[in-house]
């Protein structure tokens, strides 16, 4: 799969849900709005999601990393972002991960030039670190690391969660992670050593179905749902966030996909103008709160997850 044969095929680690804390066992650093990314370092630099998607070529601005760093090969834990008003912007982000020509990505690289936010290191001169503390690790990787216009060691404060929480959500960035001073590193899994707090609330969801626009719009709304114990669980529709560009782009993407509902039961609501869709489709959606009956409130669309699958998706 990868031309540095002596490094696993890996997949990142992933956090729980939280609410803000304060514990001198964690630190706690900027929970960074990008494309989450494993950096296969040696001779050349190879960029893998988190479902093992190659995503060298959609970043060709991020192809010099391993000559920023000291110690290959090696195996960084990051987020690929692209910066805007020094806050990540992931529609700017979206505009170039959809691409595939290769002029139209290089022409983008100059307007929405990406960054590789590195915040952990699993190799290092090919040796394996995931089983030393967290902490220890950070300290490896500020040594190996030269920062640039490309690569940024993300920061972190210590002890002090509840606060840098506040700053965080004064900024307008997403939220915040808290990870365990002595936690390893497991890869694929979902730990509680790693806790992820949003200050606005958001979840992956997969599209079920689609509703036609009225006047000017193409596309009306999103069918939502999750799925749970070898069925779907109906979350609600999404008519809000869409760019005209984008709405292009879904119903693109959804008519190849057309079918049946996938739902055993749904509310009484109106169904007879959705477009049903195989649930193949991934999206981020943001929201205020979930109401009693399991349906998002003031949801609004912020992007595909093409970096997500379906079945990693569960109920809110």
């Amino acid at each position: 799969m990868r031309q540095e044969k002596e490094l696993p095929n890996l997949k990142p680690m992933l956090a729980v849900k939280a609410a803000p804390f304060d514990s001198d066992d964690y630190l706690y650093e900027i929970k960074w709005d990008g494309y989450r990314a494993l950096a296969y370092l040696n001779q050349q630099t190879l960029l893998y999601s988190r479902n093992q998607l190659d995503l060298t070529k959609s970043f060709p601005d991020l192809q010099g990393l391993h000559l920023r760093v000291k110690q290959k090969p090696l195996i960084l834990d990051g987020e690929i972002v692209v910066l805007k008003d020094g806050k990540p912007s992931f529609s700017a982000l979206q505009s170039r991960g959809k691409l595939s020509d290769p002029l139209k990505i290089r022409r983008l690289c100059q307007q929405n030039p990406a960054t590789f936010v590195v915040f952990d290191v699993l190799f290092s001169n090919g040796r394996n670190l995931m089983n030393l503390p967290l902490l220890q690790r950070k300290k490896f990787l500020e040594e190996m690391a030269e920062q640039g216009p490309d690569l940024i060691v993300s920061q972190y404060v210590l002890g002090s969660g509840c606060e840098f929480f506040r700053v965080v959500k004064a900024a307008g960035l997403e939220g915040m992670v808290a990870k365990r001073l002595d936690s390893p590193y497991l890869p694929g899994k979902r730990s509680g050593y790693w806790k992820k707090i949003r200050w606005v609330q958001s979840a992956d969801l997969v599209i079920c179905g689609w509703e036609k626009g009225e006047g000017q719009r193409l596309l009306g709304a999103l069918i939502l749902g999750v799925p749970e114990k070898g069925g779907w669980v109906y979350m609600g529709k999404v008519g809000t966030g869409f760019s005209r560009e984008e709405e292009k782009r879904i119903i693109t993407l959804l008519k190849p996909l057309e079918g049946h509902p996938p739902f055993s039961s749904l509310p009484d609501e109106d169904f007879r103008k959705t477009v049903w869709v195989c649930p193949e489709l991934v999206c981020e959606v943001t929201f205020s709160e979930i109401s009693p009956e399991g349906r998002l409130r003031h949801p609004s669309y912020k992007g595909l997850r093409k970096d997500k699958k379906a079945e990693e998706c569960g109920h809110l």
